[in-house]
């Protein structure tokens, strides 16, 4: 079995490592926030064992001080878990939770002299609060890696619970190295150090690269879905509603002389033309429904359960509306009309490239009839 000083070492050196890593991380410039409090938090936990663990630090300086440290740094990387989970620490929490562990070290330092108190209710007390960022992590474990972040801060508190038992129930002199199951908690410490960094650094890929793939579906100027996130979303939408045997709709949509309002006004004001129908569709569907810009000036609208009548009312509805509003812009104002083609899964199926065809020759039927008109395939 290893003894105490290789163990110790080996928990040095995880820590040092994790932290390394978590700092390295946190030093790019785009780093997310909740990184560089966990990498913050590491850090000042890396001081705090320094101070405790090195003999030739005075006890006052390494009682108070680092057990201090640790409370911080805990509280640190706790904050660092609640920013990205969308809740919040405040830092008068993090100077309470701070105080607490300086209470316990003075308490058994100044007050009721003893290492074996203070070794052991400190582990409790920063057990605890490692159960608790376990408990922030794990109520957000749909995410990737969140799983593995909150095993790691269970892991973590469970060995030092253990270990503050283990001590309280010791006869005798203080003795670290004496026991079996305080060896195995010494060397789950690392383990669960590990686990954990590894998981922070993958919650933040995971949320990037969530992020990213998002940003892709998106068109740049409409915030409306493009073509892949169409066929994405849209794609879902219909093989949803083909299980469930309800009604879909598919509305095209194309801006009548689009060239025109670009040529007179300048693009800047075809472009205003575009986010401003953008958000007027928006405000017509719900939320289950699919917007999406095409390209140019051609939207797409993905109903769910509509059918023929309904879509066409919702149809008339938009062009009169459209046809009303006025986009101001900074060389006047435009004035515009769209041509729209209807089609539903009664007539086409639930193919969304086969009721996107029928909607498109149903939209330029709408344009050859004059535009500003609704045509249903």
């Amino acid at each position: 079995m290893l003894n105490f000083e290789t163990l110790l070492l080996i928990q040095v050196c995880t820590t040092v490592l994790t932290t390394a890593l978590l700092v390295v991380t946190a030093c790019y410039r785009d780093s997310p926030p909740e990184l560089r409090w966990w990498a913050l938090g590491d850090l000042v936990i890396s001081v705090g064992l320094a101070l405790t663990n090195l003999d030739h630090v005075p006890e006052l300086l390494a009682a108070l001080l680092g057990y201090s440290l640790l409370g911080l740094g805990i509280a640190l990387v706790l904050r660092g878990v609640c920013v990205h989970c969308g809740a919040t620490l405040t830092n008068t929490h993090i100077l309470l939770l701070t105080l607490i562990a300086f209470g316990v070290s003075a308490y058994f330092t100044l007050v009721e002299p003893s290492v074996r108190g203070r070794i052991a209710f400190g582990g409790l007390y920063f057990g605890l609060l490692n159960w608790v960022c376990a408990y922030a992590v794990g109520r957000y474990a749909g995410e990737r890696g969140m799983v593995i972040t909150a095993t790691g801060f269970a892991m973590l508190g469970t060995a030092l619970l253990v270990r503050g038992m283990i001590l309280l129930m010791q006869d005798g002199p203080l003795d670290l190295s004496g026991s079996v199951l305080l060896g195995i908690t010494m060397l789950t410490i690392p383990l669960a150090q590990m686990c954990t960094a590894f998981g922070l650094i993958l919650m933040v890929m995971w949320r990037y690269a969530e992020r990213l793939r998002y940003l892709s579906s998106i068109d740049a100027l409409t915030g409306a879905f493009n073509r892949a996130g169409l066929q994405n979303q849209g794609g879902r939408l219909a093989q949803r509603l083909l299980r469930a045997r309800r009604d879909m709709a598919v509305l095209m949509i194309d801006v009548d002389h689009f060239k025109q309002i670009n040529d007179r006004y300048g693009h800047a004001a075809g472009d205003e033309v575009l986010r401003f129908l953008t958000r007027l569709l928006r405000q017509e569907l719900r939320p289950m429904d699919v917007l999406a810009r095409l390209g140019g000036e051609e939207f797409v609208l993905v109903l769910e359960g509509i059918d023929a009548d309904a879509a066409l009312r919702l149809a008339e509805r938009l062009r009169a509306r459209i046809a009303t509003e006025v986009v101001p812009v900074d060389a006047g104002s435009v004035a515009y009309t769209v041509s729209i083609g209807v089609v539903t899964s009664a007539l086409a199926g639930y193919e969304l490239a086969t009721l996107m065809a029928e909607g498109d020759r149903a939209m330029y039927a709408a344009k050859q009839a004059g535009r500003n008109q609704v045509c249903v395939a």
